[in-house]
């Protein structure tokens, strides 16, 4: 039976356990160490985001100063997580020949999920199980989170054992603005996470964890785990290699420039979420800047930046564009568990048809608040769109109609969407709140049963990034004005937005959408602007 190593490292820093991540999987994949199953603790308490993942997206820094909590950054893939002194993490540093694989699959992802699922069970909770593509969880809820990365002929698989949660300080470190949850919208988040101590009553100890995790990979992997600490070489590398994980151009690596020329587009696939910030010419229409942002798991992990790479300078044609992700994927230059190249292009095709919208005369930091379905900007106006749907959560909160699908257009101050119907009623438009998820797929319907071509919409962009599809299969040519403020996304609240029961309000950009209304208003029809 073949003996791996047991290192039960001490609780470090974030920054001294990404180093030594670092280094444990480099020299395993020079084949100068054993295979190794490692537990890791942090302290302080970390935030820590993925490699592919911008800190200024994802985490409130400041929050996280003014409370001792470290940040960093993973040297996998995945999303932002809070790891407090509490909690225990495992690792497999393994040789890829013993699983007979060169790249990981969802196979090897199972194979070594399922371990910690047998530990859980010898803990006391039986209903563990792993959920593709690669987490942990009991009926339902995650219980641990996993993700992996490479190097030479070796590969870290790691993941979390949430042992208790502190929900309050996690969502507070993030970026959510928690300032305006209250009780049940916290209690939603219980509702997809769950954690030894709330399943057991109690956390059992890091010692009986560590025992059951032990014991669940010995008899998966049919190996025997032997306790020893760090070689000497794995020692000296680790020394080396600390200072860079300390230092900010690690920790913030990931850092799309902010400005007036950016523009933004966002997918959400079932394997994570894709983010597309780029950077224009448009006097050359060419691609000046771009950088690719998320919470999947790619391998090798580099293979992004070099797509990055490759894209800028390029022409601002999809085709063009198109050839070089879909060579990435399909030479093998880049392998993402659960993607393929069409879950780029798909974020990709909307910030360029962004740039396309610049051409019409609207200034970039505009058409960065616009999107577009079922056809570029200018199909879709020439298409004479005749109704405007407007979110209900734009509503005052204590307006008697804030559920319903009229407005008396009494333009009370704070209220946009008074003002906002005013403007479609002006271009004798038809006008509808929209006041549920299903609600506005029935009038999509609707629209398509009367025979109107085209609508003008508003909606937050979170909201167009996770139902592109949706909106696709509807089939209703449309156009997307980005809303203001808070939203439900914001404040973890999606399910009561579908529903239609949001509590909270947001606010429409009355003078882009009377720019858009406007450029709709003096398109030609659809038959004139053909050639």
């Amino acid at each position: 039976m073949p003996v791996w190593r047991l290192l039960d490292t001490p609780p470090m820093s974030a920054a001294d356990n990404m180093a030594l991540d670092e280094v444990l999987v480099e020299l395993r994949g020079e084949g100068r160490t054993p295979d190794t199953i490692r537990f890791l603790q942090f302290k302080p308490r970390s935030v820590l985001v993925g490699y592919h993942q911008s800190l200024a997206e994802e985490v409130r820094g400041g929050y996280c100063a003014e409370n001792g909590i470290s940040v960093n950054r993973r040297i996998t893939g995945g999303g932002a997580l809070f790891f407090d002194e509490n909690q225990l993490g495992w690792e497999v540093i393994c040789g890829k020949a013993f699983f007979n694989l060169t790249l990981p699959t969802e196979r090897l992802f199972r194979a070594l999920c399922l371990p910690v699922a047998t530990a859980l069970a010898r803990l006391g909770v039986p209903d563990a199980q792993f959920r593709p593509r690669n987490d942990i969880e009991v009926n339902g809820r995650k219980i641990s989170g996993t993700g992996g990365t490479e190097s030479g002929e070796a590969f870290l698989f790691q993941g979390t054992m949430l042992v208790d949660f502190d929900v309050d300080t996690m969502l507070r470190a993030l970026r959510i603005p928690v300032e305006k949850l209250k009780a049940k919208e916290i209690d939603s988040i219980k509702e997809r996470v769950t954690c030894l101590a709330w399943e057991l009553g109690q956390a059992p100890s890091l010692d009986a964890i560590k025992t059951a995790v032990r014991a669940g990979f010995e008899e998966h992997l049919g190996v025997t785990l032997a306790p020893a600490g760090l070689t000497p070489e794995e020692w000296e590398r680790f020394e080396e290699r600390r200072g860079k994980f300390h230092s900010m151009e690690w920790i913030d690596r990931v850092k799309p420039r902010a400005g007036r020329e950016m523009l933004h587009s966002s997918y959400k696939s079932e394997a994570g979420m894709v983010r597309v910030t780029m950077a224009v010419d448009l006097a050359r229409q060419r691609l000046r800047d771009v950088y690719l942002t998320g919470d999947f798991l790619s391998f090798p992990a580099r293979a992004l930046y070099d797509l990055e790479a490759a894209l800028r300078g390029q022409p601002l044609d999809q085709d063009v564009l198109a050839g070089i992700v879909g060579e990435f994927f399909a030479s093998g230059r880049m392998a993402i568990p659960g993607m393929g190249a069409e879950d780029f292009l798909i974020p990709l095709r909307q910030a360029l048809e962004k740039a396309a919208i610049a051409r019409l005369g609207l200034p970039l930091r505009h058409c960065d608040r616009i999107s577009v379905t079922n056809g570029s900007f200018a199909e879709v106006l020439a298409q004479k769109p005749s109704v405007l749907l407007l979110p209900y959560c734009a509503k005052l909160r204590d307006c008697d109609l804030r559920y319903a699908k009229g407005c008396r257009r009494c333009n009370e101050g704070g209220c946009t969407i008074g003002p906002a119907w005013d403007l479609g009623k002006g271009r004798r438009m038809r006008v509808a709140s929209v006041c549920s998820f299903e609600d506005l797929w029935s009038e999509l319907e609707r629209m398509k049963r009367r025979g109107e071509t085209a609508f003008v919409g508003c909606c937050c962009q979170p909201f167009f990034a996770k139902h592109v599809d949706d909106f696709a299969r509807a089939g209703v040519p449309g156009i997307l004005v980005d809303i203001d403020n808070t939203t439900c996304y914001d404040l973890d609240q999606a399910r009561e937005a579908y529903a239609g029961t949001f509590e909270s309000q947001t606010t429409l950009h009355l003078d882009l959408l009377a720019s858009v209304l406007n450029a709709a208003h003096a398109a030609p029809p659809a038959e004139e602007a053909q050639p």
